[in-house]
């Protein structure tokens, strides 16, 4: 079985909540900021769904220690 999928949360509420519950909150707006100026990882497979790779946005913390 294919874990990889297991770390994914689908729109900007549910990683507002994971990075609070990181001790890294940040407000949806900020989150929109980052996601048009394309500097934090996500996959938009339609125009309305928004996923964000959990293990690709800690390596993007940590690097950009936001």
């Amino acid at each position: 079985m294919d874990y990889r999928n297991l770390r994914r949360v689908r729109g900007v509420k549910s990683l507002c909540e994971y990075l609070t519950s990181i001790n890294c909150p940040m407000s949806e707006s900020t989150i929109y900021r980052l996601i048009r100026t394309k500097r934090i990882p996500h996959i938009r497979p339609s125009k309305q769904i928004l996923i964000f790779d959990l293990d690709a946005i800690d390596r993007w913390l940590s690097i950009e220690e936001v």
